[in-house]
C-alpha cells in the first residue's frame, strides 16, 4: 500500500512539472473581447509568428477606419530578463500613415530608429487588419520572441479609449522561431 503512494505522489509531482513548464511555440494567437467601448478600432484579434527569417504579427480590428485617429503599437520582448520591451513598432491607423520600429524603453518607444527590413500592411473593409513583418535580424536573431499590442484612440478630443492584448502591459507565451511567418 505504502508503495502505491510514493508511486501516485512521483506520478503527480511529475504532472505538475510537466504543467508548470514555460510554454514555447511557434505561433500565438488570441482572441481579444470587445472591450474599448466607444472606438471602432477595437483589437478583436492577435496572431503573431516567429519564423524562420521574420517575425509576422497581424492585428484585426472590429472596424478600420480609413480617417482613424487612433493609433498602434507592436511591443516586442526578445529578453526575458529585461524588464518591458526592447523593441515597438508604431503607426497610425489611418490611410497614408507611416510606421517605425525603434528600440524601447520599459513600454515606451524611444527615437533609436532600427534600420532594417520591415513593413507594415493596411486592410480596410472587410478584412479591418494590420499585418506588421519585421526581419529577425532587426531584432538581432533572438531564441524568442514575446508580443503585446496597444491601440490608441483619442475619440472626442478629451478621452481616449485604451485597448491591450492579451492584456495591459502583459506579454504572449514565448514564441520560438521555426515557421516560415509568412501570411498569417
Amino acid at each position: 500500500m505504502r508503495s502505491r503512494i510514493v508511486v501516485a505522489a512521483g506520478s503527480v509531482l511529475a504532472l505538475a512539472t510537466l504543467a508548470a513548464a514555460p510554454a514555447q511555440a511557434e505561433y500565438f494567437s488570441t482572441s481579444d473581447p470587445a472591450d474599448a467601448s466607444g472606438s471602432l478600432t477595437d483589437i478583436r484579434a492577435v496572431r503573431a509568428k516567429h519564423g524562420t527569417a521574420n517575425v509576422v504579427v497581424k492585428v484585426r480590428f472590429q472596424e478600420l477606419m480609413r480617417s482613424s485617429a487612433a493609433g498602434l503599437s507592436i511591443f516586442l520582448d526578445t529578453d526575458r530578463g529585461a524588464k518591458g520591451a526592447e523593441y515597438v513598432l508604431s503607426t497610425g491607423l489611418n490611410d497614408g500613415t507611416d510606421y517605425v520600429l525603434t528600440e524601447a524603453a520599459g513600454w515606451r518607444g524611444t527615437v533609436a530608429r532600427v534600420e532594417c527590413d520591415y513593413e507594415a500592411t493596411y486592410r480596410w473593409g472587410a478584412r479591418d487588419s494590420v499585418r506588421v513583418r519585421i526581419g529577425r535580424e532587426c531584432l538581432d536573431e533572438p531564441d524568442s520572441v514575446r508580443v503585446a499590442v496597444k491601440m490608441v484612440d483619442p475619440t472626442d478630443g478629451s478621452t481616449r479609449v485604451v485597448d491591450w492584448s492579451p492584456e495591459r502591459r502583459r506579454w504572449s507565451e514565448p514564441i520560438e522561431p521555426g515557421l516560415g511567418a509568412d501570411p498569417v
